[in-house]
């Protein structure tokens, strides 16, 4: 893994590689928490103009989704976005029944037109 920014994100707990051959730029991390793991791909500098991109999240085992494991691993990935001057965020091809985890996580709906449910993350104010 040659960027060293990515190989940052081992100090944040995760453990992190190359997502594919083709596509530069992609990773897969993954989070070990104490019964489940969730597993993020991510994208950097991604076409749409993003810093950085989710385009998968998932937690297994399924039997322990909702107990706040992907919130916990979104709250590190932002932690080191911001910690890496990665200033915007956005996560695509959002299900409908995910929305409500990503808008309690701090991310807005695209502005329309938006085909794919694209959200945005929206830094708090202070």
């Amino acid at each position: 893994m040659e960027n060293k920014v990515i190989e940052l994100l081992k100090n944040y707990g995760a453990s992190v590689e190359p997502a594919d051959r083709s596509t530069e730029d992609a990773y897969i991390v993954r989070f070990h928490f104490e019964r489940g793991v969730t597993t993020l791909r991510i994208v950097l500098n991604d076409y749409s103009g993003a810093d950085l991109v989710i385009t998968n999240m998932t937690t297994l085992p399924e039997s322990h989704r909702r107990h706040g494991f992907g919130s916990k691993a979104l709250e590190t990935i932002l932690l080191w976005a911001r910690s890496n001057d990665l200033k915007s965020v956005r996560a695509v091809q959002i299900l409908k029944q995910s929305e409500y985890f990503w808008i309690k996580n701090g991310f807005a709906r695209c502005e329309e037109p938006n085909p794919c449910n694209d959200f945005i993350y929206q830094e708090p104010v202070n």
